[in-house]
């Protein structure tokens, strides 16, 4: 009877044991499953080696989802919650933008060129922009006053940036800092550019046109970013030439970002 009484707890250990090596991998299969399946959660910041402190926690948060193949607006580029910070207020102004095309890199011929993003009217104070390349590592890394919005405002590389290499895709990304005390809260938006390069003899012909044509010379080429920033400068300095804006507004239209064409322009 002791014997019995001894084998009895041994058998029902037997069977809990063989029951936990059968159920748990289904049980685990749900769980992966079911976090697969959480768009977006559980992505977080690429690392960058010389973050400070501030920044190591910033690498945590999410990243916004990548730009849509067929977008259902006129977005140049992906957004987490509406582009807007939480404490603003809804209008009907766009979100947070970045000029950008949407369904591929967009091109550039520049070393260190200057991106363009729309920023909505906001109480967010800083934004950040990042640099990050084609393995999805950080790169590059600062932060911005943000004044006067809404409005496109325009950001270059410094000469202390990393320069873009000659056929690697890149993406950039804007943050608006709605809570610095809580970065979970920040509004991003990002884009994506590839660096390449041109014939010698278009290049030459292209530094020495006018504005207008040197706009016309990078669209016939595909260079996006130089095309774009070339008519910001020109529509913000001439922005009673009804040609400039005319071509500003079927650019900005031909990436769907027909939205963002009426918008005023900052330094």
């Amino acid at each position: 009877m002791v014997r019995i009484k001894f084998l009895l707890p041994l058998a029902s250990l037997w069977v809990a044991l063989t029951l936990e090596l059968v159920i748990a991998p289904s049980v685990l299969a749900r769980i992966q499953t079911r976090l697969a399946s959480l768009p977006g959660k559980t992505r977080s910041h690429p690392k960058i080696s010389n973050y400070n402190s501030h920044n190591q926690r910033q690498i945590n948060a999410q990243l916004p989802p990548p730009p849509p193949n067929n977008p259902d607006e006129t977005t140049g580029g992906g957004t987490r919650d509406g582009g807007r910070c939480p404490q603003d207020a809804i209008t009907l102004e766009p979100p947070l933008t970045t000029l950008s095309p949407v369904t591929e890199p967009g091109l550039t011929v520049a070393e260190r060129p200057t991106f363009l993003v729309y920023v909505p009217q906001t109480t967010a104070q800083t934004a950040e922009f990042s640099l990050f390349d084609q393995n999805n590592q950080g790169i590059y890394q600062t932060t911005f006053a943000l004044t006067n919005t809404p409005g496109i405002v325009s950001f270059s590389l410094p000469p202390n940036a990393p320069l873009l290499e000659i056929g690697k895709n890149y993406t950039w990304s804007v943050a608006m800092i709605c809570d610095p005390k809580n970065r979970l809260q920040d509004q991003f938006v990002r884009g994506r550019i590839r660096r390449t390069e041109l014939d010698p003899a278009l290049m030459n012909q292209i530094e020495k046109a006018a504005p207008k044509e040197r706009v016309s010379l990078y669209r016939t080429a595909d260079i996006w970013y130089e095309a774009v920033f070339t008519l910001f400068e020109l529509q913000r300095s001439q922005p009673d030439d009804p040609s400039v804006s005319a071509a500003w507004k079927e650019l900005l239209n031909s990436d769907g970002l027909n939205s963002i064409a009426a918008q005023p322009l900052k330094k």
